[in-house]
């Protein structure tokens, strides 16, 4: 079930400004390993997560479970924009919308129309918070946390400090 990134956030979900503010630091010396250590820190989120900060297009391509009901990630998922069926010559057939249901709480698409199992449906979705300023606050700090902490170490650690941890487990995907 690949996931493709079809849109690229427009910008971090913590700028150069608030990094440096939360640093305490005032020259701009040290700007490129400031954004460094911000984009470093949003990915080991979104790593530690299973979770895309920031808003961006992503396409999904699964084979069509028996049951219709398919699990969408990168998460949070905001709007499911387009569903299309592969045929079997490789073009593709788009999905009537009332073909399909977008379940916003569970983030799941559940197909209404009966497809051959096995056959792939490619979804086209947003994914992501919104905009830098609408990531949740306690997401926003551990990406703080994780700049600070990188900047004073100025090396890689073995895993988020325990307090970003804390500020993570709440959006972590548990597996069983």
């Amino acid at each position: 079930m690949p996931a493709v990134l079809l849109t690229a956030p427009a910008a971090e979900p913590l700028g150069l400004a608030d990094a440096k503010a939360y640093l305490r630091l005032e020259h701009d010396a040290e700007d490129d390993l400031v954004l460094a250590l911000a984009a470093s820190a949003r990915d080991a989120v979104e790593r530690l997560t299973r979770r895309v900060l920031v808003a961006q297009r992503w396409r999904l391509d699964v084979a069509a479970p028996g049951d219709g009901v398919i699990a969408l990630k990168p998460r949070p998922v905001r709007d499911v924009e387009e569903v299309r069926v592969r045929r079997p010559d490789g073009g593709l057939d788009a999905l009537d919308p009332a073909d399909w249901r977008f379940d916003w709480a569970a983030e799941r698409l559940t197909l209404l129309r009966r497809l051959p199992v096995g056959r792939i449906v490619e979804i086209d979705m947003a994914c992501g918070y919104g905009e830098p300023d609408e990531v949740p606050e306690s997401l926003r700090l551990a990406l703080r946390r994780l700049v600070a902490d990188g900047f004073e170490r100025r090396s890689a650690g073995d895993g988020p400090p325990a307090d970003v941890a804390g500020l993570l487990a709440p959006y972590r995907e548990l597996r069983l």
